[in-house]
């Protein structure tokens, strides 16, 4: 009977041993690791949003307290929110069907929610291997296989979804969302960005591929299509293989002008009664195609403004810039990271910018930017949970980040069977302790490797 027991028990406690140490190695260095953790959209085999159409590809956090959020996937599009009272993430159901959304959440002024749908964005898409070069160019053949992609698809829907009557469902992975369609601005094409009016009576969007500017106007349902904004058709990004459009666009709640960027790094700017957008002086920092093979310039990721009404941009090539444009000024901030692209943002509670950075295809991590000039920019390092023997996760791709009305920051995993992320912010408070060249945090890192063996 010992000799049995022995038997198995020794290999099984070698096995847990091994398994044990390995998860140390996903312990994030740069900041206290009780800080980050992740949520199941849904619960299993009642809810759960399936692998496949789970990856977060938009956020928003709700006057209510709650941050809603959409996925695209294979089949699929699906709404869900997260409860900060259960803390859970419950699914809303599926959004029509589409099977993205990107980014195009918005809260209106009763609190119900617009949706901006479209393809999935992250579907790879099918191009010619061979064709004349030298009479088409990569570029028009590009530009021809983007089109023949989008040319079945009638055109990403508008819809809203009240949560005071929404929210109070229970749902399985069949059902719809409760939404009411509003019917599709741009035929042919994904709802790529949008931003309420000053009045919040009507949207204004940006289409993909096509680039057009649109107005949607909410009491009505009729849209007003001033066309593609952008004179080239280039591909520096975000990703190689999608055509350079602005992933944004901002409202002045001031003057009510719409901003966004343009051809060659350059904002544009929409006058309300206009028909057309204006070139301003204000350009983007980044690479441009004078020193590329390629003829590429950097485009707005995502715009934001601080309490004080000041605001920020980011751009694909990775860059925080404030922009004041009433004195036609573009501030410089810096670059968090050598890799291109800054992926989503959002503005703390902390009086500091947080930021998701890196390339497709390579990790994603978590930084932060001291408005106070503290501290500047901040490596909060890569996103990876170690809850062992219970769960443990490394994930690599992001698009979306919300700040919660606690602070806490939100960020939406876009890899098959995503997760939604979320960091407590806490170094403030711990200000002295967490400095790096503290002599007690050196010995605590030093000793690391042994004090896992003890407690082995």
């Amino acid at each position: 009977m010992k000799s049995s027991y022995m038997k198995y028990s020794i290999p099984l406690l070698i096995i847990m041993c091994f398994s044990t140490v390995r998860s140390q190695q996903w312990v994030n260095p740069h900041f206290d690791t009780h800080r980050m953790d992740y949520r199941d959209l849904g619960y299993p085999a009642q809810n759960l949003i399936p692998a496949d159409n789970s990856r977060i590809t938009a956020l928003m956090t709700h006057s209510n307290g709650f941050v809603y959020g959409a996925t695209s996937g294979k089949t699929q599009s699906y709404l869900f929110f997260y409860n900060r009272f259960i803390n859970k993430v419950r699914p809303l159901g599926k959004i029509g069907s589409e099977t993205g959304v990107y980014h195009c959440l918005l809260e209106g002024k009763n609190g119900e929610i617009y949706i901006g749908t479209g393809m999935n964005m992250l579907a790879p898409v099918k191009f010619t291997k061979d064709f004349p070069v030298a009479y088409e160019g990569i570029e028009k053949q590009m530009w021809k296989d983007i089109k023949t992609h989008y040319g079945s698809y009638p055109g990403g829907h508008i819809y809203k979804y009240d949560p005071a009557a929404g929210d109070v469902h229970r749902y399985t992975n069949e059902d719809s969302a409760l939404l009411e369609d509003l019917g599709i601005p741009v035929a042919n094409n994904t709802v790529y960005a949008m931003a309420f009016s000053q009045d919040s009576a009507r949207i204004y969007g940006l289409s993909y591929p096509d680039a057009d500017f649109f107005i949607f106007d909410l009491k009505t349902g009729n849209t007003t299509n001033l066309g593609d904004i952008m004179t080239h058709k280039v591909y520096g990004g975000p990703e190689r293989h999608w055509r350079s459009v602005p992933r944004d666009l901002y409202c002045d709640p001031v003057s009510g002008n719409v901003y966004t960027s343009g051809d060659n790094g350059f904002l544009l700017k929409y006058t309300p009664g206009s028909d057309h957008l204006e070139l301003t002086y204000l350009r983007l920092p980044g690479e441009y195609w004078e020193g590329l093979k390629s003829w590429d310039y950097p485009i707005i990721e995502q715009f934001i403004s601080d309490p004080s009404g000041n605001v920020y941009a980011s751009t694909h090539d990775g860059y925080l810039v404030r922009l004041d444009f009433n004195g036609e000024k573009v501030i410089v901030l810096g670059k968090p990271r050598v890799m291109r692209r800054m992926r989503a943002m959002g503005m703390g509670k902390n009086n500091k910018i947080y930021m998701i950075t890196g390339e497709f295809e390579r990790s994603c991590k978590l930084h932060s930017y001291d408005l106070s000039g503290r501290e500047g920019f901040r490596e909060l390092g890569p996103f990876a949970v170690d809850r062992s023997p219970y769960y443990a996760k490394r994930a690599y791709q992001f698009d979306a980040l919300a700040i919660g009305p606690d602070g806490t920051v939100f960020c939406g995993e876009s890899d098959r069977d995503g997760k939604l992320f979320f960091y407590i912010p806490g170094e403030d408070a711990f200000r002295g302790q967490l400095n790096p060249a503290n002599p007690v945090i050196q010995r605590q890192r030093k000793d690391t490797p042994g004090l896992i063996q003890e407690a082995l």
